[in-house]
């Protein structure tokens, strides 16, 4: 006792001019004008068992009310408040989480009023890691007279992590819709998996890719009225037009005239007479002949005048 009664002798300047601040700071910050504001701060939520998720909704913010001097709730309002919330040592299952004032470390000065939301109510399950097909969804067909040849995904499987009971029967996940109608050649596409209302996760983060090469139709098409030549000795020709089925890409196809191809009889060294003379059609490149109806003509070559 004679020890401590001793040590407050000295110093005394010091000790007194600190208790006068205290005492100062202590008239200022009490006599300030009280405002109440209400606070955003953002939710961190740690320490969660590796082998659990949440499946509960979880706002990324709580709203708390408080009041105190003004100085203290500007200086906090332009602060990036942070609260979070320990998840250490809790199982599978629903969870009741009480936010109350004295969760929060404020200032000495702020009164807590109102926390929202509160309590905070969290499910959490068991996970499970899946190794999962994945399948394009395609939807919508190509322009006119183009189709799909092939399809390929990049990579065609993934490994995710998920709720044990969701992931269970799952064995193939889908891409989000890719549309097919404004698609007229090879193209990649990159794309994300959709994982509905499961919740799911990728263990590793990678790109998914649509390979998709979509090609112009083959096609067949008639048409009729191709007139026929003799070549070189003129003749008369019955009938003088055939009809002709071509097969080929299907716009070049579908703009092509009649008049644009050539259908011949070879008349060389004929003498006057009647013959029955195979047609020959030269097809345009890039299209095949298919057939010639009639395949013959008969052919009446005149004599010389």
């Amino acid at each position: 006792m004679t020890g401590w009664l001793a040590s407050l002798g000295r110093n005394k300047g010091l000790k007194l001019l600190s208790f006068f601040l205290a005492v100062m700071l202590w008239f200022a910050v009490g006599g300030e004008e009280r405002t109440e504001t209400t606070l955003n701060l953002q939710l961190e939520l740690v320490n969660l068992n590796p082998a659990l998720m949440i499946v509960s909704e979880v706002p990324p913010h709580i709203q708390v009310q408080v009041t105190g001097p003004r100085s203290i709730i500007r200086s906090l309002s332009q602060s990036r408040l942070v609260h979070t919330v320990d998840l250490a040592g809790l199982k599978a299952g629903s969870h009741t989480i009480l936010l109350g004032p004295s969760a929060f470390s404020f200032p000495r000065g702020i009164t807590v009023s109102r926390v929202q939301p509160n309590p905070l109510n969290l499910t959490l399950a068991k996970t499970a890691t899946r190794t999962l097909a994945v399948q394009p969804l395609l939807t919508g067909n190509p322009p006119e007279g183009y189709e799909v040849k092939s399809v390929k995904v990049r990579p065609d499987h993934v490994t995710v992590k998920g709720v044990e009971s969701e992931l269970e029967n799952l064995k193939a996940i889908s891409t989000l819709p890719i549309n097919l109608s404004n698609l007229s050649g090879p193209v990649t596409l990159a794309t994300d998996l959709d994982f509905k209302n499961l919740h799911i996760t990728l263990k590793d983060q990678a790109p998914i890719l649509v390979d998709l090469v979509i090609i112009e139709k083959i096609v067949q098409r008639t048409l009729p009225g191709v007139p026929v030549y003799a070549s070189p000795q003129a003749a008369r020709l019955n009938p003088a037009a055939v009809t002709v089925t071509l097969s080929g890409p299907f716009r070049r196809l579908r703009d092509l005239k009649p008049t644009e191809l050539l259908a011949t009889v070879d008349t060389q060294n004929l003498k006057p007479g009647r013959y029955n003379l195979r047609v020959s059609v030269h097809t345009p490149e890039g299209l095949q002949l298919q057939k010639i109806s009639p395949p013959t003509v008969t052919a009446r070559v005149a004599k010389p005048s």
